[in-house]
Formats: structure tokens, sequence, C-alpha cells
């Protein structure tokens, strides 16, 4: 009873908190209803296939590799190990764990907004809403960019914690989730110099008191005292100087240990090293910084729509936004100013916020371009920084909610146009591949072959040989793969253990057409069985391959009197007749190549005695079509 009533109690405590992460989490699925993964491709399949063929620690801790992420690659073979081979609960997974991040922004903006729970909600759930979070959601990699982002968001709340309250064990939280950061992507090496920004910034007042309290407690503390402990500081903030730089020596020492380079990998198979052009990094730098405030640059397949292309209602939107954010920086700033009592409080968490929200768009554009799923990071930041902002503004906090009302149809729009992004359409295909494959045959795929009519989706040899075996629970296709055939006349005949796919460009799918290709190819009109057996009357209709003659074997089980005697028509013409002297009679046809033929018979005699009957006629033969 003391266990439940502790429940009971620690319960009804924190419900509001249980709240709200219900509120993000609903609202998470809610605004990501229809994103669907079912099938794998590329460096989401590439790293199943290292789960599912490397060791432990050949996964974790690619050594030789030219990435070095083992924290990343923990935390997915942690998942694959919990998700096993199904797939299709990535999605959710992924959806699950953005929310835990927007409750984490939550919370935090309810620290640096000074517990403003309405506004520290509404800027969560525009985290959610974000256009950025494509990749997170849609993708299995996605798990690297919501880890990454998450350790940044905590380091940034650690140095902030840190430069107001001098709390050393938050500032060796921020060293540690650096270096989580920074095995996770390495291009989160890059925020290093905040961490010493907030050692030049962090207050020399201890328990929590900022450096404008002690300025304003009166001079009466002795000289002597005050220079002992000014000492204490100074030593305490030289061992944290060593701490991080030890921390930072340590990533460049594993990085050099592990791929044998400092350089962090580019874009696309590139070296930072060799694409980096100092003129490019600043056009993508301002790129991003429009990202930010709604204004999408370059093609639609990096951007969704460019800002230029879009509807004049949702650029009208997206000015309101940008008139609303200008209105509330006047606000900040103006309420900053006569707060002079914190005056240079303000200004150290401000010039921290915008520092860190500069290396995190500088880290990014160091590359050959910018995708959208880098500036998500920028853009909670942000979020965080106008948390701060409402914090000071008083009841001009009320434009934080005018700004979000007018966002949020902006980003439902753009949301919209997933569909643009170069990788979108390759993952619908995947996923109707998926769905054609598996997802219509069960572990029964693995008892037949399938085959691809034409690859105009141009899927690679890995691709071909790796995607059915990331389902396959019972390891029973090994030898199952995709096929690639010109054309199904690549294939004499099509039997039960074979599937055969056509492309549908027009829907970015694939369609099973294996049963539509075996009625074109025979089908029994009437009269007819798919043992060859044939009624008195029947009707055969196949469509011919590039056969120029066609040879039918007729095996009548009968006595033989030359009495015996079948009628054929091919196409409506009727042909001589064919008369049994034996009791397997072949008779030619000549034919046009990639022609659908239609044969009718119609025979005089029929088997006596037969035991059984299948249509409304007495069976009267057996006949096998064959291309000679």
């Amino acid at each position: 009873m003391e266990i439940r009533d502790r429940i009971a109690e620690e319960f009804e405590r924190r419900k509001g908190e249980f709240l709200v992460f219900a509120i993000l989490l609903g609202f998470g699925f809610f605004i990501n209803r229809g994103v669907e993964l079912k099938g794998l491709y590329m460096d989401d399949l590439y790293l199943w296939s290292c789960y599912g063929e490397q060791s432990f620690s050949e996964f974790v801790f690619p050594v030789g590799s030219s990435r070095f992420r083992f924290v990343f690659y923990l935390a997915a073979w942690l998942e694959l190990l919990l998700l096993g081979n199904h797939i299709t609960w990535m999605v959710p997974f992924n959806i699950i764990l953005n929310a835990l991040i927007a409750y984490t922004l939550y919370r935090i903006a309810m620290h640096l907004s000074k517990r403003r729970g309405l506004v520290s909600l509404a800027l969560g759930l525009a985290y959610l809403l974000s256009r950025f979070a494509y990749y997170q959601i849609g993708q299995f990699y996605g798990l690297m960019e919501s880890l990454g982002l998450w350790a940044a968001l905590g380091l940034f709340y650690c140095l902030y914690r840190y430069g107001n309250e001098r709390n050393t064990k938050a500032f060796l939280w921020g060293c540690f989730l650096y270096f989580l950061a920074s095995f996770i992507h390495e291009r989160y090496m890059v925020l290093f110099p905040v961490l010493l920004l907030a050692l030049l910034l962090g207050t020399n007042q201890e328990n929590g008191r900022g450096l404008q309290d002690e300025m304003f407690r009166g001079r009466s503390r002795l000289r002597g005292n005050r220079a002992k402990s000014q000492s204490r500081k100074e030593l305490a903030k030289g061992v944290l100087l060593l701490i991080s730089a030890g921390v930072f020596a340590l990533i460049l020492l594993l990085r050099f240990l592990t791929i044998g380079t400092l350089s962090p990998a580019g874009t696309g198979g590139t070296d930072v090293a060799d694409t980096f052009e100092m003129s490019k990094a600043i056009g993508h730098a301002w790129t991003q910084t429009a990202f930010v405030f709604g204004r999408n640059a370059g093609p639609d397949y990096l951007c969704l729509l460019p800002y230029e292309d879009s509807p004049s209602g949702i650029q009208r939107l997206i000015l309101f936004t940008n008139i609303i954010l200008a209105a509330a920086v006047v606000c900040f700033v103006v309420c900053m100013l006569r707060d002079r009592r914190r005056l240079l409080v303000h200004l150290k968490n401000s010039l921290l916020a915008l520092s860190f929200i500069a290396l995190c768009i500088g880290s990014s554009s160091v590359t050959i371009r910018v995708e959208m799923r880098w500036i998500y990071v920028v853009y909670a930041s942000a979020l965080l920084f106008l948390a701060y902002m409402s914090r000071i503004m008083g009841k001009a906090g009320i434009l934080v909610f005018l700004y979000l009302a007018f966002l949020f149809p902006v980003e439902t729009f753009y949301r919209e146009q997933w569909k643009n992004l170069y990788f979108w359409p390759n993952q619908l295909r995947y996923n109707s591949l998926a769905e054609e494959t598996v997802g219509k045959y069960g572990n029964k795929i693995y008892d037949k072959q399938v085959y691809i009519i034409g690859n105009g989706y141009e899927l690679s040899d890995f691709t071909a040989e790796t995607f059915l075996k990331v389902y396959d629970t019972e390891h029973k296709g090994t030898h199952t793969t995709l096929r690639f055939i010109d054309s199904d006349f690549d294939i004499k005949e099509i039997t039960d253990d074979m599937v055969i796919l056509s492309e549908d460009p027009a829907g970015n799918a694939y369609q099973d057409v294996t049963d539509f290709l075996k009625t074109q190819r025979f089908n029994l009109a009437y009269g007819s069985y798919d043992d060859g057996w044939i009624d008195k009357h029947a009707k055969i209709v196949f469509l011919n391959g590039n056969a120029r003659r066609l040879v039918l074997s007729c095996y009548y089980p009968g006595t033989v009197t030359g009495d015996q005697v079948c009628e054929i028509k091919m196409n409506g013409k009727t042909l001589p007749k064919l008369v049994f002297t034996d009791n397997l009679m072949h008779y030619e046809l000549e034919v046009a190549p990639y022609q659908m033929i239609s044969l009718e018979f119609s025979c005089n005699f029929h088997v006596a005695n037969a035991q059984e009957t299948r249509g409304d006629e007495k069976m009267a033969m057996i006949v096998e079509i064959e291309a000679d």
C-alpha cells in the first residue's frame, strides 16, 4: 500500500507534466499522420545491412570508416534490436522520440521564460509543427539528427545554467553532452567555442545568484575576503577550462585513431577540407538564416518550394511572422535596457544564445549544400531564445502566441510539399515495393522469385540483393532477390512461384502484374482448364511471344477410329480440320509475334466413360501449346 500511495502521490504531483507530454505526443502523431516508412533504401538500408552482417563492436565502432559516430551507432543498434524486422514501427518510434525532445524543449523553455507555461507549451508545439522535421520522422537515419539536436539543446541549457548560477555540475554535464553530440554527428564539434564562451561569461557568484545581484549587494564585504573568493573562482574556471579542452582533445584523438583524419566528412561522399569555400559557406549561412524566418531558398528538391514560388497568401503570412518577430525583438531590447539592474546578465545570455545559434548555422554551412534537416537544431535554439525573450517582455509576450498563430498555416502548407524533396518520391517507391512483396505475400514471398520489368527507378545491385532480407524473420530468403527483366517475355512461363512487378512512375509506385500477365498469356475463356483439358467446345486466348510458329499437341486418350474431328478457329478464321489418326496429333500454326491469339475448338467427340465432368459439356482432349 505504501508503494501504491507513493506512486499515486507522485502522479498527483506530476500530472500537469504528464498532461503536457500527452498533448505534445498527441500533436506529434496528428501532425505527422500519413508519413510512412515501409521499405528501407540507400543509407537506411545500408545501415540495416551492417547491423545484420556485422558484430556489435564492428557496427558500433567502425574503425577505418570515413565516419566515427559510435554514439549514434549504439542508439541505432539498440533501436534495431528493439524493433527487429518491424520497419513500419520506425515512424511511430521517431514521433515518440521527437515528442520527448519537444517536452525537453518545453522544460528548458519553462526555465528560460521564468515558468511561463503556456508560452513554453506553445513553443514545444511549434517545434513539432516545423517543416524541418521531415527527415527525423520519415527516415531511420533521422535518429541521428534527433539525437544530435537533443544533445545540442541539452548542452545549451547546461551552459546557460552555468552562466547564470555558476553551477559547476551543469558545466560538466555540458562537456559530457558536447562529447556525445560530437560522436552523434561530427558537425557538432564546432560548438566547442560555446564552452569557452560560457566560461568567459560565467558569473562569479555562487548559489544561483547572478552577477548583477552581486553588483547591487553593496560594498560591505572586506576587500581581502573578496580577493580570496575571486582567486578560488578563477582557479575553478581554470580547472573547467582544462576539462573542456581535454574533452575536445579526446574527441580529436579518437577521430584520428579511428578514421585517420581530423577533417569532418562532407555531404554526398565529399570531404569538407576539399570542398570548403568561404563565399559558399557565407551564402549557405544566409540561406539557413532565411529558412528560420520562413523564407525557403534553393531548388524544390532541397527546400520544398522557394519563397518566390509560394502562394501570395503564404508569402503574406510569412511577412506577418517576420513583422511580429521584429516587434518582439524591439520590445525585448527596450525592456532589457529598462532593466538596468540585470542588463549585463541579459546581454550575456543573449550573446550565449546567439553564439550557439550562429555556430550551429556555421557547422552545416561548410559543405556543398544546405539540407533543411540541419536547420532543425537552429530553429529549436531560436525557439528557446524566444522563450527567454518572453521572460523580459512582460505582457508583450503575447506576441509569441500571435507569431505562432500565423506560423501554423505556413508550416502546415510547407509540410504538404514534402513530396518535392529529393528522397521523398524514392521513399514512396520503396514503400510500394514493400507493400507489393512482403506486404501482400508475407513470408511466402521467400518461396518465390520477384521480377521487376525494367529498372527506370535505378535500383542498385545492393538494393536488389538486400531489400527483401530486411523482413526475413525466419531467414528463409537468403537467395530471394529482386531481378530485373526487360519484358515479361524474358520469362518463358509464368508459374506460381513468381511475382512480377511493373513500375508506375506517375504514382511513384510498383504494381503486381503477375495475375494480369498470366491471364494475358493464357486466358482460359471457357471449356478449358489449367491442366490442359478442354471440353467439346472450348476457347483459349493468350499473348504470343516472339514465336512465328506454334505447335498444338493434342492428345485424345480414347480409341481412335478416324471419325474424331476437331474444328479450329484462330482469331475467328476457320483453319483446316484436325482429324485424329493417332492418339497424339501435332497441329502447326503460323502466327505473328507479340499478338493476342484466340483459339476456338469444336470437337465431335468426347472421352467415353469419363469419371469427371467439369463444365456443362464432357471433356474431349488435352491441348498443350508450344513455340517451335
